[in-house]
């Protein structure tokens, strides 16, 4: 890559930066173009700019439209971010208006909240802020605070066994917490009572991690008690425990409001743990830069409004 200095910074202006998101987006220079109003010249040359300013062609031809390059994927969220934040310089924070912002939001969430938080999300999005695009991604945990440093996401949602609390460098929300239960098939001999340490030592159980992890807070507060779980399977996805032991023996923990709004669906039964393991915790984790965002900060207020339901 060239230099990245103030003569070749001279090369870049605001339409500059617009052409590359556009082409990332549409792939074809005649629909960005047209989208923004410009011949098919203006958008080639603005390309070509690019080229020079960073050493590399960008985007390839091929026969279905332009094809990004490596290094291209790699500026987009850098660039997205720039003009955002030049955009933002033209905001009155107290005029803010969702109705009239273009502009997307990459979120990042763990499985059960892709399903259930964001399609609410968007929902609740595609009236209030028309031309605000909502992204969502699958949250890789050990990738998330990264993500977010990148400029590759915007909000990260889910339970973070240790959120940045103390790094200065992020802001954390929480958003509910709840306890947790014992949940299995309906008429599962250990959920007809109560159950007892015991009784949930001896059991079979399955653990969702997303992470990789075969251990989890429940694991160390049990230890510490002189017991241990019985972890028989491990898979990644909620959804999928919750349709494996709705259809065997196996009992998992989740967190209470998970196990209520799917007795239903999965045909499970649950009871209260019979130890305390302290609260399942939903937390919305962004970049400190985007703090004091109006942008942000209204998708917080929306979220919060609906995770409160």
């Amino acid at each position: 890559m060239a230099d990245i200095n103030n003569i070749n910074l001279r090369l870049i202006d605001t339409t500059v930066l617009l052409i590359f998101l556009g082409l990332m987006r549409h792939r074809k220079a005649t629909d960005v173009a047209r989208e923004m109003g410009l011949t098919q010249p203006a958008v080639s040359h603005a390309l070509k700019r690019l080229r020079t300013l960073y050493d590399d062609p960008l985007f390839l031809r091929r026969a279905h439209g332009l094809e990004p390059t490596s290094l291209a994927h790699e500026l987009e969220p850098r660039i997205r971010r720039i003009v955002r934040l030049l955009s933002e310089t033209l905001e009155d924070p107290e005029e803010f208006d969702p109705r009239s912002t273009a502009t997307d939001l990459r979120i990042g969430a763990f499985d059960y909240e892709l399903t259930t938080v964001i399609p609410k999300l968007v929902i609740e999005m595609r009236t209030l802020s028309p031309n605000i695009d909502v992204h969502a991604y699958p949250l890789v945990y050990s990738e998330a605070l990264d993500a977010l440093v990148q400029g590759r996401l915007d909000l990260a949602i889910g339970y973070f066994d240790i959120p940045p609390r103390n790094d200065a460098t992020f802001v954390v929300e929480d958003l509910y917490s709840e306890n947790y239960v014992l949940a299995g098939r309906r008429g599962h001999p250990l959920l007809t009572a109560n159950p007892t340490l015991e009784d949930m030592a001896q059991a079979d159980h399955l653990l969702v991690s997303p992470h990789g992890l075969i251990r989890n807070r429940v694991d160390e507060v049990l230890r510490m008690q002189g017991f241990k779980r019985n972890i028989r399977t491990i898979v990644p996805s909620l959804f999928s425990a919750l349709s494996i032991i709705e259809n065997s023996d196996l009992v998992m923990t989740l967190p209470e409001r998970v196990a209520q709004r799917n007795e239903q669906r999965f045909e499970i039964t649950y009871k209260p743990l019979p130890i305390k393991v302290g609260e399942f915790q939903l937390h919305a984790v962004r970049h400190a830069r985007d703090a004091n965002s109006p942008l942000h900060s209204w998708l917080l207020e929306n979220l919060r409004r609906i995770v409160s339901r």
